[in-house]
């Protein structure tokens, strides 16, 4: 009987621990069910990856993450991530999460990671090394929208078009405009057009594979143009290494170099500006803050062989000379 009542007790006691080890574990389970949901809200997420940025100087840390999650969870807009931050990402994006911040850490600008970017008031396909359309340009379009008649039917060509940026937006500001671009990568150009198709311009829009060398292609010899727009090349080579690693690594150099003096694609503008705009039409040019005062004195040694006139220049939100107007005379 003593033998037996030991035994009971024994089998009670091991099952006591049974239970209390399987009730540990359910808590356990409980406990880590809810860290793995804590762990994948938005707020953590974006906390986790803007300190990690941070710690490895990647600029911009929470545009970064910000932009990245609003493009994963499918949201209108960045601003909006601040609205989700309560919400649980699945294991697939969260998934994703990891490997477009992965490519972050490698230095890829934000706009090839998720593929498309914002400019004024369109969203714009983006794809590399197509060359991304910076805040500055943004305000060249609203200075040239500040001075024309948009209710005029008005012709334009912009010389360097990359994603489409600058003419795209003129287009929709101007409705009665058609534009001619140009750029001499074959990826821009179907990136315009692919952009112009995202917003129904392409029957607005002619767009040339062309290298920029002395002369516009040859359907254009006789063409005048109301307008001329351009963000050219501009950085002088000897800069390009020290360019950040968004730039120099990622983006097609071809956009941004401009010569010894950075120079050398504008002068070639000025020249087709003199045989291709009209009468008191007017070049547009985005440059560098150096360039404003070189322009200027190239156009009062050349300008009336040339028959143009140097305008103005104007800063931009940095307060830095940015933009250049000259017109035909």
């Amino acid at each position: 009987m003593l033998l037996y009542r030991s035994i009971s007790r024994l089998a009670l006691k091991g099952q006591s621990n049974v239970n209390a080890l399987t009730r540990s574990n359910l808590c356990t389970d409980a406990l880590s069910s809810s860290q793995a949901a804590i762990s994948t809200t938005v707020r953590t997420v974006q906390d986790k990856w803007t300190s990690r940025f941070q710690t490895e100087n990647i600029p911009e840390a929470t545009t970064s993450i910000v932009n990245i999650l609003a493009h994963v969870l499918q949201l209108p807009c960045p601003g909006d991530v601040d609205k989700n931050k309560d919400a649980v990402l699945s294991d697939a994006q969260l998934a994703k999460v990891e490997e477009l911040c992965e490519c972050r850490l490698a230095r890829m600008p934000v706009q090839y990671i998720i593929r498309e970017w914002d400019f004024r008031d369109m969203t714009l396909k983006m794809v590399p090394p197509v060359f991304i359309p910076r805040p500055e340009t943004e305000e060249l379009v609203e200075l040239i929208l500040q001075q024309i008649d948009t209710e005029k039917e008005f012709n334009f060509l912009e010389i360097g078009c990359g994603s489409g940026a600058i003419t795209l937006s003129l287009l929709k500001q101007i409705p009665k405009a058609t534009a001619i671009a140009l750029d001499q990568s074959k990826l821009a150009c179907e990136l315009t057009m692919e952009n112009a198709k995202r917003y129904n311009f392409s029957e607005k829009l002619r767009i040339f594979k062309h290298k920029l060398v002395d002369k516009l292609p040859d359907e254009l010899a006789d063409h005048r143009f109301d307008m001329i727009v351009s963000n050219p090349p501009y950085v002088p080579s000897g800069q390009l290494l020290r360019l950040d690693p968004e730039v120099k690594v990622y983006e097609d150099l071809r956009a941004l170099d401009g010569g010894p003096d950075g120079l050398t694609v504008i002068k070639t503008i000025l020249s087709l500006a003199s045989d291709h705009l009209a009468d008191e039409g007017i070049l547009w040019l985005e440059v560098d803050t150096s360039h404003p005062p070189l322009i200027a004195a190239y156009l009062e040694e050349h300008g009336e062989r040339l028959g143009l006139r140097y305008v103005s220049s104007y800063k931009d939100l940095f307060r830095k000379e940015r933009f250049v107007e000259i017109v035909k005379v």
